[in-house]
């Protein structure tokens, strides 16, 4: 049955299919061993490839010598290709152990490599970010102190100007009645009198007199609020936490933001302030530092509602921020701060927390705003600080600060 020419043809093709795999073996291996830059990687697959001609001759001569009818030298030629089979089976599988031991250690070795240049990194990162924070830190604390001092050398003159108009208000009212009493007396007064009095137009004096009083009193006592508002903010004759007034803090963070609060975009409309105030009681809290967080927050939505405003081609829509305050059911408080800004995009919304993050140009800002502020309302308050934003049409900063006084944990 074996010696028959149907059964002879199809052992024929099947050694030419298994030759042609075999060349291409030996194509691909001739392409390997180009890879190699070791020598002993090299000379394992060189073997390699010398057994893989050596099987290709092999199925060239097995073909021949079935198509021959030399069958008796069938056997020895069976046994010859088993034995060197048996040893290209040893050596592919020594050679994969090799490259499978040397590409382990590679990966040990690039894992290693990794990890240790993670940790560089966030080593740099923390210390970069420690440094940063330093600087703002220090930079608050010097604004502070231009405040405090800015307000204390107005506080002077100021408290002098208040302290004398309740006199000058009583002189000026004492002279006007002594003139009152002279022109009763002396209906008729000399014709130098009557000039003096035509010429300095006395009747209008009188009655503009007592409004010169009235606005600079008023203007005075504007002076003192935006003073008390400046010492307010910097707090620096205070230290660490206490119980103090949220609305406080807020309001003393808009006044000294009202410049920018005064003009929006490139028509400079005034940006409205709606305070919706909840009635809470004072809190366990850090104001001194609480202050930089409602700064960073505020003066972020002023950026993107003058961004809108210059973008905007319509004009109907009045730029405006919200500030809510209410008890939530938890036995914290809750600070809303809305505007009708730019926007923010969920990508962006996800990130605003992280150090160095920005996307404001070049110059505008350096990433830490957000981040310190998440750090205090976080790590030094025990509470929770969230942002929800759709483009275009505003975004909304939530933040939550427990009521009671655990706060003491965080204080270190």
């Amino acid at each position: 049955m074996l010696t028959s020419s149907v059964v002879l043809s199809i052992i024929v093709t099947m050694i030419i299919l298994g030759a042609g795999i075999m060349g291409l073996c030996i194509f691909r291996t001739s392409k390997i061993l180009t890879l190699f830059e070791i020598e002993a990687d090299r000379s394992s697959w060189q073997i390699m490839y010398r057994l893989m001609i050596f099987f290709l001759c092999g199925y060239s001569l097995l073909a021949y010598l079935i198509s021959a009818k030399l069958f008796e030298w069938i056997p020895l030629l069976t046994g010859m290709v088993f034995f060197l089979g048996a040893l290209f089976v040893w050596f592919s599988v020594n050679v994969y152990y090799r490259t499978l031991n040397r590409f382990l250690q590679i990966q040990d070795k690039y894992r290693a490599a990794k990890e240790n240049a993670e940790t560089i990194l966030f080593q740099l990162q923390k210390v970069q970010q420690s440094q940063l924070q330093s600087i703002h830190r220090e930079t608050m604390l010097a604004l502070g102190q231009m405040v405090a001092g800015v307000a204390h050398e107005i506080n002077n003159p100021v408290s002098f100007i208040e302290g004398n108009l309740g006199y000058v208000s009583s002189y000026t009212k004492n002279l006007l009645d002594l003139l009152e009493t002279y022109a009763s007396v002396y209906p008729n007064p000399d014709s130098k009198i009557i000039n003096a009095i035509a010429s300095s137009d006395l009747e209008f004096i009188k009655l503009d007199f007592p409004n010169i009083l009235n606005s600079m009193e008023a203007g005075t006592t504007r002076i003192s609020e935006i003073v008390q508002s400046l010492s307010s903010f910097s707090r620096l004759n205070e230290t660490g936490f206490k119980k103090a007034d949220i609305h406080e803090g807020i309001d003393s963070t808009l006044t000294i933001l009202s410049h920018r609060l005064n003009s929006c975009g490139r028509r400079t409309k005034h940006i409205a302030v709606i305070k919706e105030y909840g009635e809470i009681s004072k809190i366990y809290c850090n104001p001194r530092i609480l202050n930089q967080v409602f700064f960073h927050v505020i003066n972020n939505a002023i950026d993107a509602l003058n961004k809108k405003a210059a973008t905007s081609q319509t004009e109907e829509e009045i730029p405006t921020i919200r500030i809510c305050t209410s008890y939530s059911q938890k036995n914290e408080i809750n600070i809303q701060i809305t505007d009708n800004g730019s926007g923010i995009s969920k990508e962006v919304c996800k990130n605003i927390f992280r150090p160095f993050f920005t996307t404001k140009p070049v110059g505008q800002g350096t990433g830490l705003g957000l981040s310190i502020s998440h750090q205090i309302i976080v790590e030094q308050h025990g509470g929770t600080i969230k942002c929800t934003s759709t483009e275009n049409e505003g975004a909304e900063f939530i933040i939550t600060l427990p009521i009671d006084e655990s706060l003491k944990f965080y204080q270190s």
